[in-house]
């Protein structure tokens, strides 16, 4: 081989180490990329893994709380039993010690099923206080002066026997309670303050949260009113506020 064909290989040579060398730079860089990457994945699918996990823990504890607060409540229900079947003024009062204790659902349903002089006098002052189970206390948001007008719902009173039993704002005790609708109506003095819920009570008996509360003298318009279980007991949907 002569002088420009060795020099030609020389060069090839040089060309060919430099090529394994860039090639083995690219793998070397790849497998760091690599690892990096699987190391980000399974940290990131730990994560997920145990916030699912945590989720489901938590759903479980709070399943099992709600179990044990229903056992709870029927244990103090079971203790009630006998005042319930006394006389009117101690099955009112038993009927709101239960509502106090956490079970107005169970003491408005007992109303509205046995209905009675005690058990009437009970779920007409429930349904103007009680609060409801995930609402342990009222919200520093809710406040008797609204800045801007809101709607919710608002107890009315006991009507039967076409007139008024109770009634909360100022009207006639006599006046359908179809013909209040669409009308401004002022909450009584009497009254004291009143609350407004997100909602009327469920077919359960349930409590909707408290969102407002209204002032003796405050104005609402009626929208719609809606009777609870053909039971007497007239809720309104309002408009409330500046």
């Amino acid at each position: 081989m002569d002088e420009s064909g060795q020099k030609l290989m020389t060069e090839i040579l040089k060309e060919l180490k430099s090529q394994n060398k860039s090639k083995k730079d690219i793998w070397d860089r790849f497998s760091t990329v690599s690892v990096f990457l699987s190391t980000v994945v399974i940290a990131a699918l730990g994560s997920y893994f145990t916030h699912s996990f945590n989720e489901q823990q938590g759903i479980r504890e709070y399943q099992t709380q709600l179990h044990q607060t229903k056992i709870l409540e029927m244990q103090t229900v079971e203790k009630f039993i006998p005042h319930l079947t006394s006389d009117e003024k101690t099955k009112e009062i038993a009927l709101l010690a239960l509502s106090s204790l956490g079970s107005s659902e169970f003491a408005t349903k007992f109303s509205q099923l046995s209905p009675s002089e005690g058990s009437d006098a009970a779920a007409d002052t429930i349904m103007r206080t009680a609060v409801a189970p995930e609402q342990r206390q009222i919200q520093a948001a809710v406040q008797v002066a609204e800045k801007s007008k809101k709607e919710g719902w608002a107890y009315i009173g006991h009507f039967s026997g076409e007139k008024w039993k109770t009634r909360y704002f100022d009207i006639k005790i006599d006046a359908s309670p179809e013909s209040l609708v669409g009308k401004e109506l002022s909450v009584r003095e009497q009254t004291g303050a009143l609350n407004v819920r997100e909602g009327m009570p469920t077919f359960t008996g349930s409590f909707q949260s408290i969102i407002g509360a209204l002032k003796p003298g405050s104005k609402v318009m009626v929208l719609k009113v809606d009777e609870w279980l053909s039971s007497g007991y007239m809720w309104a949907k309002i408009t409330y506020g500046r």
